[in-house]
């Protein structure tokens, strides 16, 4: 049985003043095989790691390149700088994970104490190995579900649309995740379709830490629900992050078909090749589809929308669903974009996956209800209070110093 985190649970700050003044700082080497940018994943450990030290923990950051700035909680580690960082990622990637991974095994000798060595994906096992050799307790991040889970759903997805050029995830991938899985101490799981996908892959119950990703609540400071429509204005319906099978494009386009109502469907985000040509050909044959390709101001393309749909089919704990929530749109989703904080009828209209048919009745159903959109929306804002990042960030320090007690004290 996995253990849910709880998310209302925080220690006075009086409390937590006088622990750290009883107990050291346990180190905590993050490895992040990434160019950082302040987006995407690696901008989702930036913010949980940054409050780490409050809770006891300090994190130092190992990154390939560093274009942005992190919080002085964080010693940042880069592997690329001056002008050969500033190079495409693409020229330089392979050259920065050798040099990251180096630095982080040097890391690993030198620290007179140990703690945490704390994996976000691309390291392949070596890096791990020397982690657990040098008395480190190794913790893995899982953005998303188990590659065997993945390779499943997206299958599916694939030979439902007829698609017969493959994915990415071949077999072999697979078992070399599942060989890795192994090996760490603990692994941080983003929602419940991540905690089962490590438990059919074999891994006990106790290594697996029930978390969540977040928001950071300074960029939707003040971020207000789009006005009611005037009567003959078209309902916006809004799907954010990239256009793919993967994250259920071609079933939202199925659904699209079946939408009747007043309404246009704006597409933001990078066309992956898997759905160029099917897109193409829906907003050739239907103007109402929108795409308005990648935007860098994703609180106000989610204010500006009057349901926000979240179709994926296979994925993690999405930090989407948590922005989403904040900017205080109605949302439809299935139960893989669910996160941690979506609730059926609640704040949301919940789905499964694979089902163009259920996708098109909830997008009926929201498109037409004024009202339960306004209370689906309003609910969602209230309960995405709880995951704040500056509170994701505390309890995973949290749970990373109780794990890292009761591990060291099975090894006395």
């Amino acid at each position: 049985m996995v253990t849910q985190p709880d998310a209302s649970s925080e220690l006075p700050s009086s409390l937590k003043a006088e622990r750290l003044q009883q107990s050291p700082l346990i180190p905590c080497l993050v490895y992040l095989p990434h160019s950082y940018s302040g987006k995407g994943p690696a901008e989702s450990c930036v913010q949980i790691i940054r409050y780490f030290e409050e809770e006891g923990i300090a994190p130092a950051l190992y990154v390939g390149r560093s274009k942005s700035s992190v919080a002085p909680s964080i010693a940042l580690r880069t592997a690329m700088r001056g002008l050969a960082g500033a190079l495409p990622w693409r020229l330089i990637n392979r050259r920065a994970k050798d040099k990251l991974d180096a630095q982080f095994r040097k890391a690993l000798t030198q620290k007179a104490r140990k703690g945490i060595a704390y994996f976000w994906p691309g390291d392949d096992g070596a890096l791990v190995q020397d982690a657990k050799a040098h008395g480190w307790i190794t913790v893995r991040e899982m953005t998303n579900r188990t590659l065997a889970a993945a390779k499943s759903s997206l299958d599916k997805g694939f030979a439902r649309v007829g698609e017969e050029r493959p994915h990415h995830i071949t077999q072999q991938l697979v078992d070399q995740e599942n060989a890795l899985l192994k090996q760490y101490d603990l692994i941080f799981s983003s929602n419940a379709q991540v905690d089962q996908s490590l438990l059919d892959a074999g891994v006990a119950p106790e290594r697996i830490l029930p978390t969540t990703f977040g928001w950071n609540a300074d960029r939707f400071a003040g971020t207000q629900p789009r006005a009611k429509p005037e009567a003959g204005r078209p309902i916006i319906i809004g799907n954010l992050g990239t256009l793919s099978i993967g994250k259920g494009i071609c079933d939202l386009l199925d659904a699209w078909s079946k939408v009747s109502t007043n309404a246009e469907l704006h597409l933001a985000g990078p066309v992956d090749w898997s759905v160029e040509q099917r897109l193409k050909d829906a907003a050739a044959a239907d103007p109402r589809i929108k795409p308005v390709g990648y935007i860098d101001n994703i609180e106000r393309f989610f204010s500006q929308c009057d349901i926000v749909v979240l179709p994926t089919l296979d994925e993690g704990g999405p930090q989407v669903t948590y922005e989403a929530c904040a900017a205080n749109t109605a949302i439809v989703a299935t139960d893989m974009a669910a996160a941690r904080v979506l609730k059926d009828d609640s704040n949301a209209l919940i789905v499964p996956p694979h089902s163009p048919a259920a996708l098109a009745k909830a997008i009926n159903l929201l498109a037409t209800d004024a009202p339960r959109r306004d209370r689906l929306a309003a609910q969602a804002r209230e309960d995405v209070n709880a995951f704040a990042y500056s509170r994701v960030g505390a309890r995973r320090a949290r749970q990373l110093r109780e794990a890292l007690k009761t591990l060291q004290g099975a090894a006395r």
